[in-house]
Parts: C-alpha cells; sequence; structure tokens
C-alpha cells in the first residue's frame, strides 16, 4: 500500500477545503508514492518523535500541529527543525498534518473533546462553512439494482438526519447503441438497445460525490454508467462546519464535581478556573488547543463553563468581564487525537499498519 492511499483516506473524512486560509496542512515532507511501512499519529513533530519512527519502522508520520507552521529560510541541520528534517529524509519518513480541518470536520478534535465530556445535542460553536447538498440519480439495469444501491449508501449516499440508505425507485427503460471501440456488458455494436432499467435517486453532500461515483462504477455493471447531479436549494439549506462544540452536560454538575469530570475524561493532571465556584454546569462549550478567541460565542451560545486551553492572563479578566466561566485544560489535551486516529487508521488499514506515539510532547511540567 502507498502512503497516498492513506492520505486520501484521511482526506476524505477531513476534507482539506474545511481548512483555515494559509493553515499549513497536507503533506510537508516526503513524498507520498512511497510503499507505507507503518503510520504513526502524534500530536507534535520532534526530535524524539522521529526517533520513535524509525524504531518503530514507521515511515508516515501523521501530526496534528503541521511541523512547518512558517516558511523556513533555511535548513540548517545543527537546529531541531533542520535535524528532524536531516533524520526523515535519511529514513525515508514522510510527515502529514491535519490541522483545523480535523478541528472543524465531523469526528475531529472537537467533536472528541466533547464526547469524552459526555456532551449531548452537539452543534459547531462557531460556524466556518456551510457544506451543499445534491440529489444523485443512477441509472442501472434492474440485474443489479441492489448492488448499485448497497454502494450508494455504503459510500455516504442517502444520509438524512439519523437515517442512513434513504433512496427512491423508478423504473423505466434504457436505450443505447454501442459503438466501435466499445465493450457492452449488454447489446451488440451499431444496434440499438432497450434495457429495463430502475433510477436510484438519494442526497449527499457534495463533497462526497466524486467518492460515491467511484464506488457507485465498482459496482455498476456498464462501461459508462449514466447518472444526473441536481443542485439543491430550500429545504435543505447546507451542513454546518465550525471550529469548537456546544452541548449539554449528561446532568447538572457543581463546578468542583465537573472540573473532576473534566480531567479524568481528558486525562488530564490539571487545570486552571476562572469563575464563579457556585455556578451549576449545564450547558458547555469546548474549543480545544488556543480559544481564547472565542470566548464571546461561547458566552453568546449561553454556556456556563467555556473549556479551551492556553488562556493568557487579561484573557481571563476578559472572561470575568463577560460573566463567563472558563477552564484551562491546556493545549496537550488534544493528545486524545493520538488514539482516536491511530484507532480510525487500524480499522481501515489493520493494526499492525499503525501506533500511536508514546512520546510526551507537552512542553509543560508541573512543578
Amino acid at each position: 500500500m502507498l502512503i497516498a492511499e492513506m492520505i486520501n483516506y484521511l482526506e476524505r473524512h477531513y476534507p482539506k477545503s474545511l481548512a483555515y486560509d494559509k493553515d499549513p496542512i497536507g503533506l510537508q515532507l516526503g513524498k507520498q508514492s512511497r510503499e507505507l511501512t507503518k503510520a504513526l499519529v502524534t500530536l507534535d513533530v520532534t526530535v524524539d518523535v522521529v526517533d520513535e519512527a524509525i524504531e518503530k519502522g514507521a515511515n508516515f508520520i501523521v501530526a496534528h500541529h503541521p511541523f512547518i507552521y512558517r516558511p523556513l529560510k533555511a535548513i540548517d541541520t545543527e537546529t531541531v527543525k533542520g535535524r528532524i528534517v536531516e533524520k526523515c529524509l535519511q529514513n525515508n519518513i514522510a510527515i502529514y498534518a491535519m490541522h483545523t480541518n480535523y478541528d472543524i470536520a465531523e469526528n475531529g478534535m472537537n467533536d472528541v473533546l466533547a464526547k469524552a465530556l459526555g456532551l449531548k445535542n452537539l452543534r459547531p460553536l462557531s460556524i466556518t462553512k456551510e457544506e451543499a447538498y445534491v440529489k444523485l440519480a443512477v441509472f442501472v439495469p434492474a440485474t443489479h439494482e441492489e448492488a448499485v444501491r448497497t454502494a450508494l449508501g455504503t459510500a455516504g449516499a442517502g444520509q438524512m438526519g439519523n437515517y442512513s440508505d434513504c433512496t427512491f425507485t423508478s423504473h423505466g427503460t434504457g436505450r443505447f447503441k454501442p459503438l466501435a471501440g466499445s465493450n457492452p456488458f449488454l447489446g451488440e455494436l451499431h444496434e440499438l438497445e432497450s434495457v429495463q432499467e430502475v433510477k436510484i435517486e438519494g442526497i449527499a453532500l457534495q463533497k462526497d460525490v466524486g467518492f460515491i461515483l467511484e464506488e457507485v462504477r465498482k459496482a455498476h455493471p456498464y462501461e459508462e454508467p449514466a447518472f444526473d447531479i441536481f443542485h439543491l436549494q430550500a429545504p435543505l439549506n447546507g451542513k454546518a462546519y465550525g471550529l469548537g462544540r456546544v452541548g449539554q452536560a449528561s446532568e447538572p454538575m457543581a463546578v468542583p464535581d465537573f472540573i473532576q469530570h473534566v480531567k479524568k475524561a481528558l486525562h488530564i493532571d490539571y487545570a486552571r478556573y476562572s469563575g464563579r465556584q457556585s455556578q451549576e454546569i449545564q450547558r458547555v462549550a469546548i474549543v480545544g488547543g488556543s480559544g481564547s478567541s472565542f470566548m464571546k460565542a461561547a458566552k453568546q451560545a449561553g454556556a456556563d463553563l467555556y473549556i479551551t486551553g492556553d488562556m493568557g492572563f487579561h484573557d481571563a479578566h476578559d472572561a470575568l468581564e463577560l460573566g463567563l466561566n472558563v477552564l484551562d485544560v491546556g493545549h496537550y489535551a488534544e493528545s486524545m487525537m493520538k488514539r482516536h486516529i491511530a484507532a480510525l487508521l487500524q480499522e481501515a488499514f489493520g493494526k499492525e499498519s499503525v501506533l500511536a506515539s508514546k512520546v510526551d510532547t507537552d512542553p509543560f511540567q508541573l512543578v
């Protein structure tokens, strides 16, 4: 298997189009046309992480934080970044980053954190993009109806709310004439053919259409499957994506009890709290990483508590003025992505193909 196959899988789940402008995501070092030996998932790329990859025989590092965030003016192998580049090139290791696209996407960073806390009825805290829906219609001989319908559903077509595989079928007659150079599944060259066909219709997110049609072609008997794509207007307004999540706690809790719950759920040893101790926590907003710029959004969402990382001294004062309770869990709480992405890739490519890094890249120590 090529590294490119794993990258394509990640980008179907966490499209690069969701990322913030100028966020340096994607392949940052190496080449994706190389055979994959093993993948290592990490929050950050450090020298120790690269050494771990070498030791474990991994030639592909999947990171959340981009290794190259600002353009390098030089590659000095006496510097830390230079040593990382040198080690990776010497050992044929590729580095791939999925940053704000992973933060924003469904089943990404903020969903992982929110679900770990048991929050329900989740929605994005700050909308960054709305994905349009299309209606997809595929024409297929009745003999292959179920195979194509299954391919549509498995690829993601027909998702409506809490329902999947939602399709509609109508029957009719398909006509075609095979020409020179064709290899028809049915019919003879230069003869007009009539076939009893069905039309299978279902909605899909516009971003998924390419992948869905690839899967349909694998199940469809024709050389050139016929399909229609209709861009939908109201009442389907599209699917909203955004940073952070807002949700309801499974039960109301006092501040000290909820803080202990958060520490246990996110596997952290300490947190910093700013706000009223008497507050009962029911509605919670969360942004992984540095989220001080979303305090007003959390307040407008009616959050009893805003959970994020890297909250500055003056930011905390601003939160107090807003009447917003804030829990700073640190940036390293995002390290939960290691287990999450490793498990996702293991399910798709096999347990022996993917490892979660065991290197602690938190630069801070509790002293």
